[in-house]
């Protein structure tokens, strides 16, 4: 299909015909249409608009980018009646923070703190929560000046009985790491340390966060959870300190590892293997001595992951020392070739 006949199909008074042209335009992903999205971008289909800002997300250059928020900007006075669903904003704030557009700062700060109470399905909904998430996100990743409180609020911000918003806070607790800003470990910090009745994909996200900050301090929020009645909960704080590369964290992963059983058990094993020093190596050899027959088992299953030498150590002394004789058999032909 021509430009023209793009052109053509855009004008079109038939939503179907409109709703084909942008399509076939974000589809291609090129920077030859950016004329034709900005003109679908103020289409009064809501989908024709949302699909527009998503191409533009791809190809927007500098001076799209200033109209892209004077559209923003727009729609904001009135979102509800401008962009129910929020839809066209949230793909725009995600192009601003994709683009790297500073110059979108405040209103992605108008965004963040956007709540729009819609019908859906005859009950009112916040529209706003994946807006806000978005908003976030692109603040973090332009590293906007003094935006660590818009994202503490929301990330701090609570459940209600029909929106639960874990996107929202997971998308906060990602964007605190974004800014690379020390400053952002004190939200992280409080939203581990109290974390009340919040889930733990959240939880994890500020785990993951808390980390990528090089957090000097990591362990000592990340330990107590190792006891955390959510087992999943509790092999991904393994992996976490795993990752934190501090010296002690070989040594805890390791002494944690014969409180987890089943897929948990795994996760930590995987997550003691994966810290490459000496240290997390003899922790490993000294975990086919385990009277925990599980731990033999997976260590004969993650074994060809091993750097070689680790790998012949750990087979020889499960051969030799592994509870469950299955194990130790399974070693023994591994082996022999």
């Amino acid at each position: 299909m021509e430009r023209d006949e793009l052109a053509r199909l855009l004008a079109s008074r038939s939503t179907t015909e409109r709703i084909q042209a942008v399509q076939v335009i974000v589809k291609r992903a090129e920077s030859a249409y950016q004329d034709l999205l900005l003109k679908a971008l103020t289409d009064k289909s809501n989908y024709v608009a949302s699909r527009a800002a998503e191409g533009l997300a791809q190809i927007a250059d500098g001076a799209a980018l200033w109209q892209m928020r004077d559209r923003f900007l727009y729609l904001s006075e009135e979102g509800l009646k401008r962009d129910p669903g929020c839809q066209v904003r949230a793909w725009l704030a995600f192009a601003f923070g994709k683009q790297g557009f500073r110059e979108a700062t405040e209103a992605l700060r108008i965004g963040i703190r956007t709540v729009q109470m819609e019908p859906v399905g005859g009950v009112p909904f916040d529209t706003g929560a994946h807006l806000r998430a978005n908003c976030a996100l692109a603040l973090g990743q332009i590293k906007a000046p003094d935006t660590i409180r818009d994202i503490t609020l929301l990330l701090f911000e609570p459940n209600d009985p029909l929106n639960q918003k874990v996107e929202m806070r997971k998308a906060a607790a990602k964007a605190l790491a974004l800014t690379c800003d020390p400053n952002a470990l004190i939200p992280l910090t409080l939203r581990l340390s109290y974390p009340f009745t919040e889930t733990a994909e959240v939880l994890q996200e500020c785990m993951q966060s808390l980390v990528a900050l090089d957090d000097e301090r990591a362990i000592e929020i990340l330990q107590p959870y190792l006891s955390h009645k959510d087992d999943s909960l509790a092999a991904f704080s393994c992996l976490m300190i795993a990752q934190t590369n501090q010296p002690n964290a070989a040594r805890i992963v390791f002494e944690a590892v014969e409180t987890f059983r089943d897929n948990a058990l795994l996760a930590v094993i995987l997550a003691l293997a994966s810290i490459r020093s000496e240290e997390a190596q003899e922790y490993l050899i000294e975990l086919t001595r385990s009277s925990k027959a599980e731990v033999g088992e997976v260590l004969l299953a993650i074994v060809d992951d091993m750097p070689a030498n680790l790998a012949e150590k750990c087979l020889a002394q499960l051969a030799k020392w592994a509870v469950s004789k299955r194990v130790r058999e399974g070693a023994q032909r591994r082996l022999r070739g």
